[in-house]
């Protein structure tokens, strides 16, 4: 929780230790590395864990020795690991998606996940879920086309708008969650029928009136 590279709220902080101290995955899998925040918590509570990201730095490395690092583009080494669990017959227990931050990447990324065998019994967490492009692309997976996922809330934790000088006005953070299983109903009859207003949608419309729509 107190990790000064964590590059997430606190409050963002406390529901990912709330799933991992929940879940207690045996395979986990971490997308987007950067400092090692989020990677810190997910090694206290995780038997085995594979790092992806385009590159590690040294210092990264040389604090979680027990981890697999995977560096390089995520589209491409990813489905090759769960195509390797797959074959083992192993099930992958939790993941966090917080690399590629494109429209396209972070939907390519989710989609890798389901279409895996590997992915039947999971907890998907996902970072950024306020951010447009990063909201986008979620929005662009047809959930609805994966009979295993039990439900997509996408705003499990919700996001904030930027004050900083670089970042005013832009929309970042919040967390959202896929719960994939093969043995749990949906959620919702429709995984896009939420009883409630989206809190990005929200949140958009907010930092909008404040801001103005080109703003971000």
């Amino acid at each position: 929780m107190h990790e000064s590279n964590w590059q997430m709220s606190f409050g963002e902080r406390a529901a990912m230790e709330g799933v991992l101290a929940q879940l207690k995955p045996r395979l986990s899998i971490e997308i987007g590395t950067a400092g090692g925040g989020s990677l810190a918590t997910i090694t206290r509570h995780s038997e085995e864990v594979h790092s992806f990201d385009l590159d590690h730095s040294g210092e990264v490395v040389g604090r979680f020795p027990d981890v697999q690092f995977h560096s390089g583009d995520s589209h491409e080494l990813l489905p090759k690991m769960l195509a390797a669990f797959t074959e083992e017959g192993r099930n992958v227990d939790f993941v966090l998606v917080d690399g590629d931050h494109s429209s396209d990447g972070v939907k390519r990324d989710v989609e890798d996940l389901l279409d895996s065998p590997a992915i039947s019994e999971t907890i998907i967490v996902l970072h950024d879920t306020a951010n447009e492009l990063v909201r986008d692309g979620l929005e662009r997976v047809s959930y609805e086309a994966y009979p295993k996922v039990s439900l997509a809330e996408l705003d499990f934790v919700g996001g904030y708008v930027m004050s900083t000088r670089e970042l005013n006005g832009e929309l970042w953070g919040g967390l959202g969650l896929i719960w994939v299983s093969t043995r749990e109903p949906r959620y919702y009859r429709d995984i896009r029928d939420s009883p409630y207003h989206a809190a990005a949608e929200i949140l958009r419309a907010g930092r909008d009136a404040r801001f103005g729509p080109a703003a971000g």
